[in-house]
C-alpha cells in the first residue's frame, strides 16, 4: 500500500511540476556531476542573483535533490518530516501552491543527483533544462549500476563508469538548440560531450585550451590566489573564507562561466565567489579544542572528494594530521580498489588515521599496515561515538589539523565535529544534519 501511495504522489507531483515550469517560463539551469553540485549550486546562486531573482533546490541546509525534493522545491513546499501524514500534507500545499501561486524566481538551479539507472530521465520528465553543467565524473553509486552489466567483474571498472556518465550525461543530451553545454574541459569524458549537444557549448577548467581557463597560483591553509582568464580578459581571485584546492577552484570555475554566458561581468562572478559561504560539512574550517583546526567534511563521501579532502589536509604544513574517515558507501565491486586508492594516497599524509565502519576495517586499514603504516597510528571503531571517544581524549594532543569525511548513512560523522568543536552552541549553525529527524538517527546510533 505504502509503496502504490508512493508512486502515486510522485507521479501526481510530476505533472504538476512539469506544468508549473511551462505555465511559468522558468528557466531551469541542471547541474550534474559526481562531486561538488552543492557547492556549484551555491556559487550559481550568489553569481546569477547579482543580476535575477532565482529559486535553488539548495534549502534550509541541504539539498531537495531527490524525485520528490525537487517539486517540493519548485512549488515552494517546507520539507520537515517524512511521516505518511507529512506526504499528505505536502501535497496539499504543493496543490495549493500550483494553483493560487506565481514563483518568486525567473531561474531555477536544479541539483540532478542520480543514483542509480533511470534517475535522471524521471527528473528530465519533470523539467527540461535550458543549460546543462557538467561537472564531474567518478564512480560513485557504481552498486546500482552494476545489473546493466552481464558480468560483475572488476575488470568492468571502465563499464561502469561509461554508464554512469551515460545516465548523468542525458540532461546534456536533452538540450535544445537556443539551450548552452557547460562541460569541464580537463575530463575528457565530459568534454567529448561537445559532439553530442545540439545545444551552444561552453567550457571550463584549468587546462589550455577551456573557454573558462582557472589558474592557480597559491594554494595554502590561509587562502587561496588564482587567475581566471576569458577571452581576452584576466581577473586575480583571492580566496580565505573557506578552503580551495584544484578541485574546487574547477567548480567555481563552473559557476563563473554560466555567468559570463549570461552577461555578468568576469570581476563580477569573481567577487561573488569570494564572499559566499560554503554548505555545512563540504570542506568547512571550523575552531576545534586545543587550538585545532577541524577540516568539516562530514555531508558525504566518495573516491574523488577523498582525495579532494586529502588535498585541503596537506595544505597544513606546520600541524600534525589526523583524518578521522568512515567507509565509502553504494560503491559495489568498486569498494576495495576506491578504498585502497584512497588509503595509498592517505598514507603518505596523515600522522593518525581514526577509521569508522566495516569497509575502512576490511579494506583500508588492511592495505595501510600490509604498505607498511605503523598499527599504533591507526585505530578503527564500528561506533562514531566511540571514535568520537577517542579523538577527544586520546588523540588530540593540541594544534592538530583533523580531517572529518565519510558516507552519510549510517555513520553521521558530524557526531565527531560537534564533540571536538570549539565552540559546540554554533553546531545548529555550522553543521551538515540538523533537525529533530537527525537527532533521532543519532540517539538511536549512540544505543547500539
Amino acid at each position: 500500500m505504502k509503496r502504490l501511495f508512493g508512486k502515486f504522489v510522485l507521479k501526481y507531483l510530476q505533472i504538476l511540476t512539469r506544468s508549473y515550469v511551462k505555465r511559468n517560463k522558468i528557466e531551469i539551469f541542471g547541474l550534474t556531476g559526481s562531486i561538488g553540485k552543492t557547492t556549484l549550486t551555491i556559487a550559481l546562486y550568489n553569481i546569477l542573483s547579482k543580476k535575477f531573482s532565482v529559486g535553488m533546490t539548495y534549502r534550509d541546509g541541504h539539498g531537495l535533490n531527490s524525485e520528490s525534493g525537487i517539486p517540493f522545491a519548485l512549488l515552494d513546499v517546507h520539507v520537515d518530516g517524512y511521516r505518511f501524514v507529512d506526504w499528505i500534507r505536502y501535497v496539499i500545499v504543493a496543490t495549493i501552491h500550483f494553483i493560487f501561486t506565481r514563483p518568486k524566481y525567473e531561474m531555477f538551479i536544479i541539483e540532478m543527483g542520480v543514483d542509480k539507472p533511470g534517475d535522471m530521465d524521471f527528473i528530465l520528465s519533470m523539467t527540461r533544462a535550458d543549460l546543462g553543467i557538467f561537472l564531474s565524473i567518478s564512480k560513485v553509486h557504481t552498486e546500482n549500476f552494476e545489473k546493466l552489466l552481464k558480468t560483475r567483474h572488476h575488470k568492468n571498472k571502465d563499464a561502469l563508469l561509461k554508464l554512469v556518465l551515460a545516465e548523468k550525461a542525458k540532461v546534456i543530451m536533452s538540450l535544445e538548440e537556443d539551450g548552452w553545454a557547460v562541460l569541464n574541459y580537463d575530463e575528457e569524458m565530459i568534454r567529448s560531450l561537445q559532439y553530442f549537444t545540439k545545444a551552444q557549448v561552453i567550457t571550463f577548467g584549468l587546462k589550455k585550451g577551456a573557454d573558462v581557463q582557472g589558474i592557480v597560483k597559491k594554494t595554502s591553509e590561509d587562502g587561496f590566489i588564482g587567475e581566471v582568464r576569458y577571452g581576452n580578459q584576466s581577473e586575480k581571485i583571492k580566496i580565505q573564507k573557506y578552503l580551495v584546492n584544484e578541485k574546487v577552484f574547477t567548480t567555481l570555475l563552473a559557476a563563473i562561466t554560466v555567468g559570463i554566458t549570461y552577461d555578468i561581468s568576469l570581476l563580477t562572478c569573481i567577487g561573488a565567489v569570494e564572499t559566499m559561504a560554503l554548505p555545512p560539512g563540504r570542506m568547512t574550517k571550523i575552531e576545534g579544542i586545543k587550538d585545532t583546526i577541524i577540516i568539516d567534511s562530514s555531508y558525504n563521501a566518495s573516491k574523488l572528494s577523498m582525495l579532494e579532502a586529502l588535498d585541503n589536509l596537506e595544505l597544513f604544513e606546520k600541524r600534525r594530521k589526523i583524518a578521522v574517515l568512515g567507509d565509502m558507501r553504494e560503491l559495489g565491486v568498486e569498494s576495495k580498489a576506491e578504498h585502497e586508492e584512497v588509503a595509498e594516497k592517505a598514507r603518505k599524509i596523515v600522522d593518525e588515521f581514526v577509521l569508522i565502519g566495516p569497509m575502512m576495517k576490511e579494506h583500508f586499514l588492511t592495505y595501510l599496515i600490509e604498505r607498511g603504516v605503523k598499527q599504533k597510528q591507526v585505530h578503527h571503531f564500528d561506533n562514531t561515538y566511540d571514535a568520537l571517544e577517542f579523538v577527544k581524549n586520546k588523540g588530540i594532543h593540541g594544534r592538530e589539523a583533523i580531517l572529518v569525511k565519510g558516507s552519510q548513512n549510517t555513520l553521521y560523522l558530524e557526531i565527531v565535529v560537534e564533540g571536538i568543536m570549539k565552540h559546540p552552541d554554533k553546531a545548529d549553525a555550522l553543521l551538515c544534519r540538523r533537525g529533530s529527524d537527525w537527532d533521532k538517527k543519532r540517539k538511536a546510533l549512540m544505543r547500539k
